[in-house]
């Protein structure tokens, strides 16, 4: 019976139908001292690395050699390497599969409608598996480069260069500089991301990605590349556009390569440089706004996702050419999934030369960093997307686009992972000592997670308000005319704090007394008249009840009046209520106060009836007013050590503990707190003008010991609430539950 062996060798001689085809382009390159070829294969704009060995055999396939002349050749041409019919097989299949030989046997047609289909197949599961980054294939760009490259290729001359980064560096000192202005000139969360600027928001980051894009093209082009390929692409849900520039492989120049990968950032440092100044000298307006927009866009993308090797951005790319190793993730991934089935599987791993030899720990821990930081930013963005579509009832929208995140970190992984242990004769290879000694230090590790307690802490928003202090109201709605007093000064109980003046209280105070006096002339006539006309005496009593209503209303008006001068009702120190933070009115009314009502500023300004004008009491005895959310107060008992951090005193911490926990619900909670006003409390404003937590919250109350002048009302800032310690599994339960609304 004849072997498997004299099955090959009887095969060797021959003649193969395989031929390397003639559109191929290659390029020789030169990595780590060592001699490379790099093929082009143009319909696909597919690129390969290929070794001086793997080149000349690709060079050998001309449609007449067979194996045997081939391995003669191969072993004459590179003497002393040997090489098997069986290796030389399995590399020429290699080479079909990826489309770079052609063969004139019959049933091809159906091979590469099966590769066809397989491609668009794994194109598929692709987007699926990252839906925050979907490309859709576009046109061929390259005679729209060609005729823009004389226009613009003296963006990428070394002064260009230099020009654009002291230019960048100068509006990244501005920004250090003036950081404090800076700061302070920024809008709120959701005052930048509010649905009024969203559309502005995608039409910055659409023209920024495109003007991106078209530098990694013309880039490309300056250098003596070529692009092909131009198309759309849905980055975080915007549209914008991609540039293919793979071609940048045939350069041989390495640091050429690396500025093509750096292009597109370097135009967005150039955006984000005249963005900078122009949004620093320029006024409140529209294009104040789309600078910022373009700041911001520009700052993240670079940082978070171009810059960073970890994703398969532009930085990527550029350690890829900057190391000299092609297919770095695949490689370090690979690197990875062979020592964990060696470890832990006990599989023996035969030799790969294409592999990294040198350091491996490093492309593994690279993998790691990679899977980890996708992580990140997957549920980053995640819960990005419900902290802006929350305030507006949209937050199902998050919890969906959360579901299709996911499906990429975990269905594939989990696919791949079934695919392996799948395949046939995997599991027989398996030692089940090894096996054994992994699973009982993944069940050490999970049952640490689910069993073991760590140090745990609740944060939330808090507020500092006098503590037992009598808090005093305008009592009526009017205008300020005069104040007596100041924050910090003692009064004694019925003095004077302010006066008030109401010209609306005047005239219906006017309007009353003529109608109660029109009543009792009336009345008077009645009973003169009750005598001679019976119609008189069912009058009387009908006037007399309208008489008693006027003068009950009457009452009322002058008991407004009275307390138009605001008064006292304690004896103490008076405390400056909590500041109004100025915002202009989004229905076209014109503002009200704003800072403390006391203010010289506000003489003449309009107070309502329930607007806190100041509060009488203790300025040693103050208290940090906690709002826990619903998710969290039960955790939360009397007593639990408290952390407070004031926003306003940064290098300070105060420790305190519970003393009290509402058992109501919180209705409406204070100006200052809510993230309309750049609180950190998520609010919506109800009919009144009222703040109310948009989440049910509860407050929680802690004593604290004031220092000197520098605490007061109406400082803000963040508490940590320790109740205890809880397991990691406990934490990601509440926290998932927390964020999707799950019940426990």
């Amino acid at each position: 019976m004849a072997t498997l062996a004299d099955s090959i060798v009887s095969s060797s001689s021959r003649p193969l139908s395989l031929r390397m085809r003639p559109d191929l382009s290659a390029r020789q390159h030169r990595y780590r001292g060592r001699s490379y070829w790099v093929l082009k294969e143009p319909i696909g704009l597919n690129y390969f690395r290929f070794h001086e060995e793997e080149y000349a055999i690709l060079n050998m396939l001309d449609g007449h050699s067979s194996l045997e002349a081939i391995k003669e050749r191969f072993e004459r041409e590179f003497t002393p390497q040997k090489i098997t019919y069986q290796d030389l097989q399995q590399f020429i299949g290699m080479l079909h599969r990826s489309g770079l030989v052609v063969s004139q046997a019959a049933g091809q047609g159906r091979q590469l409608k099966k590769r066809r289909d397989d491609k668009k197949k794994k194109e598929l599961i692709g987007k699926f598996s990252n839906v925050f980054a979907i490309r859709f294939r576009g046109f061929d760009p390259e005679r729209l480069l060609n005729w823009l490259i004389p226009y613009t290729g003296w963006l990428f001359s070394p002064a260009a260069i230099i020009f654009v980064l002291m230019l960048g560096l100068s509006a990244l000192s501005l920004v250090m500089v003036q950081f404090d202005e800076f700061s302070s000139r920024l809008p709120t969360f959701h005052q930048f991301f509010g649905p009024s600027n969203w559309l502005w928001l995608a039409i910055t980051m659409g023209a920024v990605k495109v003007l991106h894009e078209f530098g990694h093209g013309l880039s490309c082009k300056k250098f003596g590349g070529e692009c092909h390929e131009l198309g759309a692409m849905l980055l975080v849900f915007t549209p914008c556009l991609y540039c293919n520039v793979s071609d940048s492989w045939m350069l041989p120049n390495k640091w050429q390569r690396v500025f093509i990968g750096a292009a597109g950032m370097y135009v967005e440092v150039f955006l984000a440089s005249i963005a900078t100044y122009l949004w620093w000298f320029s006024e409140p307006g529209l294009l104040n706004h789309l600078c910022l927009s373009m700041m911001f866009i520009c700052s993240v993308s670079t940082l978070v996702f171009n810059g960073n090797p970890l994703l398969r951005f532009d930085g990527y790319y550029i350690l890829m050419d900057i190391l000299e190793i092609p297919n770095l993730r695949q490689k370090s991934t690979e690197v990875l999934k062979r020592w964990l089935v060696q470890t832990c599987l006990g599989i023996e791993q035969p030799e790969n030369p294409f592999l990294p030899q040198g350091r491996q720990w490093l492309f593994a821990l690279y993998t790691i960093a990679a899977v980890i930081y996708r992580w990140v930013v997957v549920i980053s963005i995640v819960l990005f997307l419900n902290q802006v579509l929350e305030p507006y009832g949209l937050k199902i929208i998050g919890r969906l686009v959360a579901i299709t995140g996911l499906f990429g970190l975990v269905v594939q992984p989990l696919w791949q992972l079934w695919k392996f242990f799948t395949t046939p004769g995997r599991i027989h290879k398996v030692k089940y000592k090894r096996v054994a000694a992994t699973a009982a230090l993944v069940s050490t590790v999970l049952a640490f997670a689910m069993w073991v307690p760590l140090p745990f802490h609740v944060e939330c928003p808090v507020e500092i308000q006098p503590r037992d202090a009598e808090m005093v109201f305008a009592g009526v709605p009017g205008r300020i005319v005069d104040v007596n007093v100041s924050a910090g000064q003692q009064v004694e109980a019925g003095q004077v704090l302010a006066r008030m003046d109401s010209i609306d209280l005047y005239l219906e105070i006017a309007r009353l007394e003529g109608n109660y006096r029109e009543l009792q002339t009336q009345l008077t006539s009645l009973l003169r008249q009750r005598h001679d006309d019976s119609r008189a005496i069912a009058q009387i009593g009908q006037t007399q009840e309208l008489l008693a209503s006027v003068k009950e209303q009457l009452d009322e008006k002058q008991d407004e009046l009275n307390r138009l001068e605001i008064k006292a009702p304690v004896a103490g120190t008076v405390l400056a209520p909590p500041g109004r933070p100025k915002q202009p009115s989004g229905d076209g009314r014109l503002p009200t106060w704003t800072g403390e009502p006391f203010d010289a500023a506000n003489r003449g300004a309009f107070l309502e009836d329930s607007d806190l004008v100041c509060q009488i009491g203790d300025p040693q005895a103050m208290e940090a007013v906690l709002i826990v959310n619903q998710a969290d107060v039960e955790l939360i008992k009397i007593g639990n050590e408290v952390e407070v951090k004031i926003d306003a005193i940064p290098n300070l911490t105060y420790t305190t503990s519970i003393e009290e926990i509402a058992k109501n619900d919180l209705k409406q909670t204070s100006a200052a707190l809510s993230s309309q006003m750049g609180g950190q409390l998520e609010t919506k404003m109800d009919k009144s003008g009222a703040s109310r937590p948009i989440d049910t919250s509860f407050q929680a109350r802690a004593p604290m010991n004031a220092s000197g002048e520098v605490m007061r009302t109406g400082l803000r800032g963040r508490a940590k609430v320790y109740p205890g310690w809880q397991p990691l599994s406990t934490r990601f339960f509440r926290f998932m539950a927390k964020t999707f609304h799950f019940e426990l």
